[in-house]
């Protein structure tokens, strides 16, 4: 019995947001944790911090690349990159006063700012294909 192509092609999708998310979150985690920020607390206070924490930064990588590659999104990817860019900078320089805590703390906002932005790019990206009929929304793979 062979598998419909469509099947094999959402797996992929699939696969590739997860592990993207996953290693996103393994590197950054690692490198925040390494250089001084911690979780206090004990019991279920900590067990819900490091939850918040992964599952931020998870889908901090997981929801711009699923947007990515299965409409080809291309802001999406380039405005996390660009935050996270941002957050090494602030770290390096010192332009903030705590840059790596602040990302751990503050995904929801900066992902809403991913979003949004990306927004911007689906409705220009309809209006030229309605326009055009080039550039509308495609999957990657």
């Amino acid at each position: 019995m062979a598998l419909h192509p469509e099947l094999g092609i959402r797996q992929t999708r699939l696969a590739v947001v997860i592990i993207g998310g996953i290693v996103y979150s393994i590197v950054v985690l690692s490198w925040l944790f390494s250089s001084g920020v911690s979780i206090s607390g004990r019991g279920l206070v900590a067990v819900v911090a490091w939850g918040y924490a992964w599952l931020g930064m998870f889908l901090t990588a997981a929801v711009p690349l699923y947007l990515f590659v299965r409409f080809s999104l291309l802001t999406s990817p380039l405005v996390t990159l660009g935050i996270l860019g941002n957050t090494v900078y602030q770290w390096l320089y010192g332009a903030h006063l705590h840059p790596l805590s602040s990302y751990l703390t503050v995904w929801p906002l900066l992902l809403g700012v991913t979003l949004v932005i990306t927004l911007g790019e689906t409705i220009l990206r309809v209006a030229l294909d309605r326009i055009s009929g080039r550039f509308g929304l495609h999957p990657m793979f």
